[in-house]
């Protein structure tokens, strides 16, 4: 019996361990992937501050008002 349970718990341990691995890969990659999100939104936002401020660089006072940050309601 005990020649029986050792290989089943060289398994179980293996099977534990790559989960865990597996679960920290994913972990990564939600992180990896959240942060490219980000930084994609940053670049949007920025192109289009950026059009805005071409649109209207005859007129600062009107370009500071359309321009700038929203207010927070």
């Amino acid at each position: 019996m005990c020649i029986l349970s050792r290989p089943l718990l060289w398994i179980e341990v293996c099977v534990l361990l790559g989960g865990t691995v597996g679960c920290q890969y994913y972990v990564e990659f939600r992180v990896k992937k959240s942060t490219a999100d980000l930084k994609e939104e940053q670049g949007a936002l920025l192109h289009d501050y950026r059009l805005c401020m071409e649109n209207y660089q005859d007129d600062p006072p009107k370009a500071k008002d359309l321009c700038g940050p929203l207010p927070s309601g």
